[in-house]
């Protein structure tokens, strides 16, 4: 019974998300007279990116921003999962030990992100940020 109300809920949570990316309109920007919205051709001095090595670290800060969102998102729902796990062991060593080893491993991930992300703010011209 837990389990189809999780799956319940996460099914309505995608449903709500796609409906939503779904309805939204981008915002467009001219970019050397193309209209996107995924590469930002500003620079950070108020002129547009002129050569293709600016607009591959503008791609590459862009992905990093969303898997920094994506990693948020796992971690939480890993913390969840765990606490589930943890809260519904009872007597079941196995599931307590099985919760804080994906505690563990969240905590680890997180800091290996957080390492490759300040390394590579300090490779990438002008950070990542």
């Amino acid at each position: 019974m837990i389990k189809r109300n999780i799956l319940i809920a996460i099914a309505i949570l995608a449903t709500a998300t796609v409906g939503a990316m779904a309805l939204s309109r981008p915002a467009l920007a001219d970019c050397m007279g193309v209209k996107t919205s995924i590469i930002n051709c500003d620079n950070g001095s108020g002129k547009d990116a002129k050569t293709g090595e600016e607009a591959i670290y503008n791609i590459l800060g862009m992905v990093i921003k969303i898997m920094t969102g994506a990693i948020g998102l796992v971690a939480v729902a890993a913390v969840v999962y765990g606490a589930i796990l943890y809260g519904s062991a009872s007597d079941n060593p196995e599931n307590i030990k099985k919760a804080k080893e994906i505690w563990t491993n969240i905590v680890i991930g997180l800091i290996a992100f957080a390492f490759m992300v300040s390394i590579l703010n300090f490779i990438i011209p002008g950070g990542v940020w």
